[in-house]
């Protein structure tokens, strides 16, 4: 950036500002809201673009309709490397439109596109809507009459997604850069019901079932397409029953990943109420448990490490891994965690949502903060956002 040294702004000689300035005054603003200063000078251009090539994980929080404005949702900037008092969220305008989202749930974010996927399964109108929250883009996919809300199946290759229709097993997916939609329909001499969680490692899409059984759909095979079940144990005879209500599968460095939280039962019993029922029950995260799929081992091994520099980042709806050394502010052998806070099942009274990062070194939760206030509201979904397309 350049300056006039001339206080009164008479044409005095032009100073340009230190790299290392320049570079302190915009990482003290979150990458998505510096964009609009882009234009002020190249340096600050060639700066906010190479901070955008490295997208930093935020937070997209679905809300309740408002009629007194045409956006759904807020996207939300928080500091990777927070810790004690909890830095300001930054709230980013959004894109997704009221009018193009009524009546249909966040299903998920792609994960190298950045897109929200919006569905709802049996609305009359079955098709998968994709909002880029940033740029505004939107695409809209005609799927067979679905049995269950399309399944995000999160990897670094491409954008994809499973759904089950009535008669068949869809499998979509885009590759990074494209806009053409790829799809291939699966065999059903063996179909896995009830999907709970999905991951796509390069074209092989690894499936997990309500029963705690993972299936293999290879989509770089010739046609027809198959899923196989693994001869791998159910995940449920190796946890408890809830294990994959409380599970996601996801991809890293090639590997599939099974992240369980572990949760604690507890009893509020606070000066201020909390709704009008006396005791509220609150299952909060303690800890996590990750898992390799060894398919040769036919078995499931704890990881009590993460490989490389790597950290997960989990939400109910789209999980995946990053690499800290290419992203902002990010610990190494952590996940980044969303939750809810007390939560009424008598009333269905919420007191928000919060985040927060696990530690797998020290096992143990470095710190959590709130994301929203007390209302009706969605889990925040962890994404990537792009500026592409």
């Amino acid at each position: 950036m350049v300056i006039s040294s001339d206080a009164g702004g008479g044409g005095g000689p032009v100073v340009e500002l230190p790299l290392d300035l320049t570079e302190k005054i915009l990482y003290s603003i979150c990458p998505l809201a510096s964009v609009h200063l882009a234009t002020v000078c190249k340096s600050w251009a060639a700066s906010i673009s190479e901070r955008l090539a490295r997208p930093v994980p935020h937070l997209f929080v679905y809300l309740p309709p408002d009629i007194s404005s045409d956006r759904r949702g807020i996207v939300v900037s928080v500091s990777m490397d927070s810790a004690g008092a909890p830095s300001p969220a930054v709230v980013i305008p959004n894109r997704v439109l009221l009018a193009d989202t009524n009546g249909l749930r966040c299903v998920g974010a792609m994960p190298r596109s950045g897109c929200l996927a919006f569905a709802n399964w049996f609305w009359w109108d079955t098709g998968v809507l994709l909002v880029n929250p940033i740029t505004g883009a939107r695409w809209r996919l005609d799927v067979e009459r679905l049995r269950q809300d399309p399944v995000i199946a999160g990897g670094a290759a491409a954008d994809s997604f499973v759904c089950i229709g009535a008669d068949e097993l869809g499998l979509w997916w885009r590759a990074r850069g494209g806009e053409e939609w790829s799809k291939r329909t699966v065999a059903a001499a063996h179909r896995a019901d009830g999907i709970v969680s999905a991951v796509n490692c390069n074209g092989r899409f690894y499936i997990l079932d309500s029963d705690g059984h993972v299936s293999l759909i290879d989509a770089t095979a010739p046609p027809p397409v198959l899923i196989e079940k693994l001869p791998v144990a159910s995940l449920l005879e190796q946890f408890p029953i809830p294990t994959t209500a409380t599970g996601h599968l996801l991809e890293s460095d090639g590997e599939v990943l099974f992240v369980r939280r572990v949760l604690a039962s507890s009893m509020e019993h606070s000066g201020i109420p909390f709704c009008h029922h006396s005791i509220t029950e609150h299952l909060s995260i303690v800890s996590f448990e990750v898992y390799r799929l060894d398919v040769e081992g036919r078995r499931w091994t704890e990881v009590k490490k993460l490989a490389g520099d790597r950290a997960l980042f989990v939400s109910p709806v789209s999980s995946f891994s990053v690499r800290s050394s290419e992203t902002e502010g990010c610990r190494s052998n952590c996940i980044y965690f969303v939750d809810k806070k007390r939560y009424c099942s008598s009333c269905l009274r919420d007191d928000g949502n919060t985040w927060g990062v696990y530690s797998m070194e020290d096992r143990v939760v470095l710190f959590e903060h709130a994301v929203t206030g007390a209302g009706p509201c969605s889990s925040p979904t962890w994404f990537l956002p792009s500026l592409w397309p």
